[in-house]
């Protein structure tokens, strides 16, 4: 085996979590090793899973890649669990002990940091999503009610022409209107965290809803604001609903959305 070093994931030495069980390949068991003030939670692994010609294959298997990316989220839990946590993505592998800590040493100042800003605090999910037909049948029948009484004196032709193009102009308004509201969320969104990071906008086929997502957000939330938080949420959408609108938060997860770049 050509052996080298996974990493799950940082968090300060003092106090040190508890780890038990294996690492992404279900045989060698989890580790930890203090690099000044940072612990990193490590497995030994076969590089060639990761590296080299066979890695692309096995990488493009979601039958491979599924477990050990699922057991990779299980340890850094287990370690958000018990205090402040650096996530570090799937598949960040080294090729020993001396190559994880060298770029972890010159950066002590910004994890230090890093683990002040966030601790007590965790990432939140913020999304916001529309029922397109819903609101563009609401925004077409206030337009048609405006126009009522110039439609009402046009011949039917007319009238036709007239309804088709108020219909036509209703697309772009819908798209306006829900950008509009989309920086009203992402306004209350930072004032709901002390952090907030824009996500990418997922399609129907990642959310598997119906509704189309309009908004994405990641928030940095204190832990006693939470509950704060789900009330917020609540009110909005007993005000926005009746608009085809509506936001979720879901959480916590490790604060992916607020690593800094090593």
């Amino acid at each position: 085996m050509n052996s080298g070093i996974y990493l799950f994931c940082l968090t300060p030495a003092s106090p040190l979590p508890e780890i038990a069980g294996t690492g992404i390949d279900g045989n060698h068991p989890l580790f930890i090793e203090i690099i000044g003030e940072v612990a990193g939670v490590l497995s030994e692994i076969d590089l060639d899973d990761f590296t080299g010609p066979a890695s692309q294959e096995k990488m493009e298997d979601l039958a491979w890649v599924a477990p050990r990316a699922l057991r990779h989220e299980e340890v850094i839990i287990a370690v958000m669990d018990q205090g402040p946590v650096l996530p570090v993505r799937f598949g960040t592998v080294f090729s020993s002990l001396a190559a994880v800590a060298e770029p972890l040493r010159r950066r002590q100042d910004v994890l230090r940091r890093f683990f002040q800003d966030t601790d007590g605090r965790q990432e939140w999910t913020l999304k916001g999503y529309v029922n397109l037909p819903q609101a563009r049948a609401r925004m077409a029948a206030e337009r048609l009610t405006a126009e009522k009484e110039q439609l009402a004196e046009l011949s039917p032709g007319k009238r036709y022409f007239l309804e088709q193009k108020i219909k036509g102009a209703v697309d772009k308004a819908t798209t306006s209107w829900i950008k509009g509201i989309g920086e009203e969320i992402g306004k209350l969104a930072k004032e709901m965290s002390v952090g907030f990071s824009e996500c990418r906008i997922q399609s129907r086929e990642v959310t598997g809803r119906d509704e189309e997502m309009f908004f994405h957000g990641a928030l940095l939330v204190p832990d006693g604001y939470v509950e704060a938080l789900e009330g917020i949420t609540d009110e909005w959408n007993t005000c926005h609903e009746v608009q085809g609108l509506q936001i979720e938060i879901s959480g916590p997860w490790p604060p992916y959305h607020f690593t800094p770049a090593l």
